[in-house]
């Protein structure tokens, strides 16, 4: 067993204890007045628990060594002090350690430790050891023996404990006090001793007032030093020899009783000042707490407050006092609902805590959290209330802020998607209980992304705000309207008999969104688009009809945006149609499903094949043959469109430096670019890299782009757009006319072609606005020397007007649909 420094201390101060014992006995006797050892052993104990027995067992056979008494004897004297010094332990330490020293271990100390623990040791060696041939003085020492170990646990115990809680608060003369006492016991003690008569009690009159006067100033600590002074002078051999064994038993019984007189007086003032303390602690909280507190007594009066409670409740002490408590008034009026259940748990467990209405002095009703309990006596009597209380008004506005915010939208203050599929719920059912028709209304803004892009978010948040006033404007207080997320509304109509209802609500909302927003002093124009689903027929349940309303919405924008559709069953399935396209466009390049055709563009001037666009074909082996603008959206909204790209440009020029190596003179070829794809990092490289691995020459490849992309990102556009004619490839803007560009910006961009869209060709000649507007666009172009193609020509007519305008080039019906390779090749002319 390995020995900590502490442990070592205290094996330490048992030896020289036993040492000091040994010293202090007669000549000729084998035991005295004086036996610290075992007190010593008590309080190692007290302290190191029973780990710290064995090295004590061991060390309690040196006193009989040093008596020189045989084996047998030695290990039975060790043996009845181990066993007295581990019965007091148990007795003092049961059911838990000591960690504070109270009047009951004081008591426990006297009776039990010194009083039977002493008493067994001291008949297991007055009756056991002369048995085992020891000396007969032990047979008759019981009393000695008794007295001598019991002082022994009652200085050393009580003092070494006290010392522990009280180093801390000893002032700073109390060396000084404990001195003079220590000084003044040991003189008057020799002094009455040393003029001793046998019937005289002198030392008894020096205990008592000592004792007395160090448990008052010095606490137990001194108490001990005292009492430890005075038992050595009258243990001491020259005292001892001349005191009779009935007065030296007398002096230790007077001795003892002053002692346990001091110890209790010590441990009562200190609880006492402890019970002062903490009766100012409890006073301070009482004064300086925020909560309100109030003591009731039995009969339900009030007998003290706090300022928190006059704070709170506009109430005085004064007020207050003796007057009976509102909590047990239970009298018609009261605003507190739960007054009954209050008085009735309170009744049956002591304590009630719970929200109550209180009333302040002004008649203000205000929420109170209550915390309510009895108190009993020692003999379980009801002997008054303590209630603390707060105004929980400014927690009850937080909860009631947090329960808001949690279905509210904190942008619009319309409810969010929580707070709507609640109401929603609840809608359902008063619909289904009341078997009344609903309408669930689903509103998505068109174009507003770009507006949040160009404007700024401020802008945006700014519209959405004013596009939620309109819908509450337009509405009834009752319909249910929420705002999901980003520019998405949602609106519930009850109680729904025509469907013509619905349509009238919808037409007046577009017509709301549509007119002009001044934010900012600049005028902004927004519309929506609305999709509705019917109860019971389009869905019975929330998550049904929303899926049905969000489908119609998106046929609404399909169908050309600001207008609304109610939802229709080919719906459905035209959407169960979309995501198969979209699953089984992921496979279509690495199965071979996509291919290329070529639409021949044809000169004005010459009549011969001037160039061809590249145009995209899906043919699935199920669905068959899938049109362009049914896949090319859904590949530009998974991003499938950057890849597919990639091949499209890979496969035009391989097939186009085909032709060339076959001997065909090979116009130049026109392939359209993607939104996704015009990135600096993504089509300079993808344009280097094909040029490089097919060997087609730059000149010979046009790029296409929109003239929407160009608006929108006109400075990003620039800087691509001249890397591109670095390389030397030709570069067109398609769709002219419909991105509403400027003649300021168009003229800084590094453009070879101008294709004008073919919504401008299908009226010419008989629409002269039409006619027009190509006849300007082909004057623009050439003041700005852009060779000029039109799209989408399918009449003679139209090529004729075309011509006579000035246009260059021709592409559409008139001369050919998109060709497969081998047949476009079959129009090129050998070199």
């Amino acid at each position: 067993m390995k020995l900590h420094l502490s442990t070592s201390l205290w094996l330490l101060a048992y030896l020289l204890c036993c040492l000091l014992d040994s010293a202090l006995l007669r000549t000729g006797n084998s035991f005295g007045p004086v036996s610290l050892a075992g007190g010593v052993a008590l309080a190692a104990l007290l302290q190191h628990g029973w780990r710290i027995l064995p090295w004590l067992a061991l060390l309690m056979c040196l006193p009989g060594l040093l008596l020189a008494l045989p084996l047998a004897q030695v290990l039975l004297l060790a043996t009845a002090k181990a066993a007295c010094c581990a019965f007091s332990f148990f007795l003092l330490a049961y059911p838990a350690p000591l960690t504070e020293f109270k009047t009951r271990h004081a008591l426990c100390l006297l009776w039990s430790a010194a009083g039977v623990s002493c008493a067994v040791y001291a008949w297991l060696l007055s009756d056991l050891l002369p048995l085992a041939g020891g000396d007969q003085s032990w047979q008759s020492g019981f009393t000695l023996l008794w007295l001598g170990q019991a002082l022994g646990i009652l200085i050393v115990v009580p003092g070494f404990l006290a010392l522990q809680d009280e180093i801390r608060e000893l002032r700073a003369n109390w060396l000084i006090e404990a001195t003079t006492l220590v000084s003044i016991a040991a003189c008057g003690a020799m002094l009455l001793l040393s003029d001793r008569y046998h019937d005289s009690l002198q030392l008894t009159y020096l205990c008592f007032p000592l004792l007395a006067w160090s448990s008052l100033r010095l606490g137990q600590v001194g108490n001990s030093l005292i009492a430890l002074v005075l038992l050595l002078i009258l243990g001491s051999p020259s005292v001892a020899a001349g005191l009779p064994g009935e007065q030296m038993l007398q002096q230790l019984v007077l001795l003892g009783m002053a002692l346990q007189m001091g110890i209790l007086i010590a441990v009562i003032r200190r609880e006492s000042e402890q019970a002062l303390a903490d009766a100012r602690i409890a006073k301070q909280v009482f004064n300086h707490a925020s909560e309100g507190i109030m003591l009731i007594s039995s009969q339900h009066k009030v007998l003290a407050v706090n300022p928190a409670f006059s704070r709170i409740t506009g109430y005085s002490e004064a007020d207050a006092l003796g007057r009976p408590s509102r909590i047990f008034d239970t009298r018609p009026g009261n605003p507190n609902h739960s007054q009954r259940h209050l008085l009735e748990q309170l009744q049956q467990t002591g304590h009630w805590e719970g929200e109550m209405q209180d009333k302040r002095k002004d008649g203000e009703l205000y929420p109170a959290w209550l915390s309510i309990s009895a108190v009993h006596d020692l003999e379980g009597r009801l002997n008054r209330y303590v209630g603390i209380f707060s105004d929980y008004t400014s927690r009850k506005q937080a909860e009631q802020r947090a329960h808001y915010l949690a279905r509210h939208d904190s942008l619009t203050d319309l409810l969010n998607r929580n707070g709507f599929h609640e109401e929603l719920a609840k809608a359902l059912i008063r619909a289904s209980t009341k078997r009344r028709g609903l309408a669930l209304l689903f509103i998505d803004l068109d174009r507003f992304k770009s507006i949040n892009d160009t404007l700024g978010h401020d802008v945006g948040d700014q519209l959405l705000r004013i596009v939620a006033q309109r819908l509450r404007m337009h509405l009834k207080q009752d319909d249910v309207v929420a705002r999901l997320g980003g520019d998405e509304f949602t609106i519930v109509l009850e109680n729904i008999h025509q469907v013509q209802q619905v349509s009238q609500v919808a037409e007046r909302l577009l017509q709301a969104m549509a007119e002009s927003y001044l934010i900012d002093g600049q005028a902004l124009f927004v519309t929506g688009s609305i999709g509705i689903s019917m109860y019971p027929n389009d869905g019975s349940i929330a998550s049904q009809l929303m899926r049905n309303a969000d489908l119609a919405m998106y046929r609404a924008k399909d169908l050309g945006k600001n207008a609304y559709q109610f939802y229709a069953h080919e719906m459905n399935s035209l959407n169960t149609q979309q995501f198969s396209v979209q699953a089984a466009l992921r496979f279509a390049l690495e199965r071979n499903q996509l291919q290329l055709v070529y639409q021949p563009q044809m000169n004005l001037a010459t009549g011969q094949l001037s160039g061809m666009e590249c145009l995209l074909r899906w043919q699935h082996p199920e669905m068959g043959w899938i049109s362009p603008a049914e896949f090319i959206p859904i590949a530009e909204e998974t991003g499938l469109i950057v890849p597919i790209g990639h091949w499209v440009l890979l496969q035009a020029c391989r097939t186009a430096q085909q032709w060339r190596e076959s001997g065909l003179l090979v116009p130049k070829v026109a392939v359209n670019l993607s939104v996704r794809q015009f990135k600096p990092g993504v089509l300079l490289e993808q344009v280097s890299s094909v040029l490089a691995e097919t060997g087609f020459p730059a000149y010979l490849l046009e790029l296409e782009v929109t003239e929407s992309l160009i608006m929108h990102r006109i400075n990003e556009v620039v800087d691509i757009m001249n890397a591109l004619k670095a390389m030397g490839v030709t570069l067109a803007i398609d769709d002219f006319g419909t991105g509403y560009s400027s003649l300021s910006q168009l003229k800084h961009l590094p453009l070879d072609i101008l294709k004008i869209d073919r919504s401008f060709i299908t009226g010419i000649p008989q629409n002269d606005d039409d006619l027009a507007i190509a006849q300007s666009i082909v004057a623009m172009a050439k003041k700005l020397s852009l060779s000029v193609v039109a799209e989408g020509v399918e009449t003679e007519a139209q090529m004729l007007a075309l011509r006579a305008a000035g246009c260059d080039t021709l592409q559409g019906f008139y001369y050919a649909k998109p060709l497969p390779a081998a047949e476009i090749a079959a129009m090129m002319p050998k070199v």
